[in-house]
């Protein structure tokens, strides 16, 4: 292939770039623990509390390491960080209430007498009368 490599961008490796090596480096155990990894960042924080809360410390993972990681059945969250997650879950929740509370069905009501945009509501003849055509453009 010409001395081009393939970077995985979960694993922070390089690999020759051939479809085979790919495949088996992608079915690989390490690969699916990084990119597992990296794709719970991006999950619900309160779904995440909840389970964590519902495991047992991790014995190896809090002895120095852990092999399992993410697969792992005890929680891997000290209890500071258990705290620090659940001040970002309040935090959140109080953001989207708010969110809640302002936004109204139809927001142009509040701007307009008749409910409606300007663009949309009906032309007034008297205020096309009074419009001046001949401007110059330009």
């Amino acid at each position: 292939m010409g001395g081009k490599s393939y970077y995985c961008d979960y694993c922070c490796c390089f690999m020759k770039n051939d479809l085979n090596v790919r495949k088996l480096h992608n079915g690989g155990i390490s690969h699916t623990i990084a990119k597992t990894n990296y794709m719970k960042s991006f999950e619900d924080p309160k779904k995440i509390l909840d389970e964590e809360r519902k495991k047992t410390p991790c014995k190896r993972y809090f002895g120095g390491y852990c092999k399992f990681e993410m697969y792992c059945k005890y929680c891997h969250y000290s209890e500071k960080e258990l705290q620090e997650l659940e001040k970002l879950v309040l935090a959140k929740k109080k953001a989207n209430s708010k969110k809640r509370k302002k936004s109204t069905k139809w927001p142009w009501k509040t701007h307009t007498q008749k409910g409606l945009p300007i663009s949309l509501q009906p032309i007034q003849l008297a205020r096309l009368e009074r419009t001046n055509f001949e401007l110059s453009w330009g």
